[in-house]
């Protein structure tokens, strides 16, 4: 049974691609990594090639978000298996056999109800129950897809980790034509207000795909990433990114990262560039101070940014 580890990143995203194909490789996760970059140097190219079995596809810059480009990217995956994962994260410990479910499901993590509320909780009109998608955005995404009349989903998923077996590449085909169908042809970044029924672009058309196509398979009974303390993926939410600087959630990981960092560069491989503050050891107690503030700093760089301040 084969399976490719796929992302995509530009080059402010090349630590997160480092850091994740990294992770792979000291737990000793020997799966084939294929990833777009986009508007890739040589020398990014080359800094993560160094690693085993890693293949390059080089592109540029689309007019949508590169979230869009999942399901494409996956498509230029040729196993058994294809598994997105987001490259702003990293697994802890060898996580290879919770990668993939059987061929009959597709592994994702569901939204338990209380945080499927919290995603929806300001389109929910009287008649709704708490917890579970909209009915107003059902009724959108009923009609964008046009095939099945009945929801196969009450609650959503989350598309940091996509994982299914190569018999199920139509729903990977659907998802990206249906992106392509109701999305706009702009990038707004990765959450776009104009819509309500696709305010989370790619995770709400895939959504939309698991509820109302024909082509779409049950998501696994259990999210297996989650449940072994010894192997788990960790998703880097929210901004800023480690590489960068730590935030309220992300810092708890702190340890794990840099002790990532420290046996990669001990193995002799090369970094993105020189180490930042934010992953060095000796500075762990000015991250862990700072990293109540990342949130805001986050903030108070886009409003410099609109004043023109600061650059992008």
């Amino acid at each position: 049974m084969s399976n490719t580890i796929v992302a995509i990143s530009d080059r402010n995203y090349l630590w997160g691609v480092w850091l994740l194909i990294a992770s792979m490789r000291k737990n000793s996760m020997n799966e084939p990594v294929l990833v777009q970059g986009v508007d890739y140097t040589e020398s990014d190219i080359a800094i993560l090639k160094q690693f085993t079995d890693v293949q390059i596809l080089s592109s540029h810059n689309t007019r949508r978000n590169l979230t869009c480009s999942k399901p494409a990217a996956m498509l230029m995956a040729d196993t058994d298996y294809i598994t997105w994962v987001d490259c702003d994260s990293i697994f802890y410990g060898n996580c290879s056999r919770y990668l993939t479910a059987d061929p009959d499901h597709i592994h994702v993590e569901m939204r338990a109800s209380k945080d499927n509320a919290g995603v929806f909780a300001r389109f929910y009109e009287p008649d709704d129950t708490y917890g579970d998608i909209p009915a107003k955005i059902l009724d959108v995404w009923r009609q964008d897809i046009g095939e099945n009349t009945e929801p196969a989903l009450h609650s959503c998923c989350s598309c940091c980790f996509v994982s299914l077996h190569r018999s199920h590449r139509a729903i990977l085909e659907k998802w990206r034509d249906q992106m392509q169908k109701v999305l706009p042809d702009d990038n707004v970044g990765v959450y776009d207000k104009r819509s309500f029924a696709y305010f989370q672009t790619d995770e709400s058309v895939l959504n939309s795909v698991l509820c109302f196509s024909r082509v779409a398979v049950p998501p696994a009974e259990h999210y297996m990433l989650a449940s072994d303390p010894d192997a788990f993926h960790i998703h880097f939410a929210y901004q800023p990114k480690p590489w960068r600087m730590w935030n309220s959630y992300t810092i708890q990981y702190f340890d794990k990262t840099v002790e990532l960092v420290e046996w990669a560069v001990a193995q002799g491989y090369k970094t993105p560039g020189p180490v930042p503050v934010s992953l060095q050891r000796k500075y762990r107690k000015l991250n862990h101070l700072l990293a109540p503030l990342g949130k805001n700093w986050v903030r108070a760089k886009k409003v410099l940014r609109r004043l023109g301040i600061l650059q992008k």
